[in-house]
């Protein structure tokens, strides 16, 4: 192999893992800006007409749609959100399209509501790169289990749902149980 081929070889690797990286820092800056409710970060790791599909939170297409739920969500100022995203499997797909697989454990504190959410779950992305950047073009999230607690006024903690999350469940309404 000429040492032309080789440069070659190492400038596409360094590249993907580049790009790889560029793509998990996206993902990280995202989760991130859900959890400090900085919603106009949240909007700025988005392709414009992102899907979005979270199982327990409605269907989105387009960005402006799914920011309307991350805005309601940066407005509980008495909720405290968690995502802890790991065991990421990137696969570029083309020079500016990959694929990911993510591990997310989510833990959620809300002190109007009274709860406790912990859920974990798998992410499915699809990224793009547009005008030099990586942008989330899909992203959707299956539950693997989810446990709820509803915590009284003494502070005794009980059970509203475990295992898995029962038809209708959504983040946003959900109230604890009498």
């Amino acid at each position: 192999m000429s040492n032309s081929a080789r440069l070659d070889g190492l400038q596409r690797r360094l590249r993907a893992l580049a790009d790889i990286e560029a793509i998990e820092t996206l993902k990280a800056r995202y989760w991130r800006a859900l959890d400090l409710k900085r919603p106009d970060d949240v909007r700025d790791c988005l392709a414009e007409d992102v899907v979005v599909d979270f199982e327990g939170l409605p269907r989105c297409e387009g960005r402006d749609a799914f920011m309307a739920i991350a805005r309601a969500g940066a407005a509980r100022p008495l909720a405290f959100d968690m995502h802890h995203g790991e065991n990421p499997r990137i696969t570029l797909t083309g020079a500016d399209s990959a694929e990911g697989e993510w591990d997310v454990f989510y833990y959620g504190i809300d002190l109007s509501a009274r709860t406790l959410t912990c859920m974990a779950g798998i992410y499915h992305d699809a990224y793009v790169r547009r005008g030099g950047r990586w942008w989330i073009a899909a992203t959707s999230m299956r539950q693997s289990s989810l446990h709820v607690q509803s915590v009284d006024a003494g502070g005794a903690a009980r059970t509203t749902a475990f295992g898995r999350a029962a038809p209708g469940f959504s983040f946003q309404t959900q109230e604890p149980s009498a």
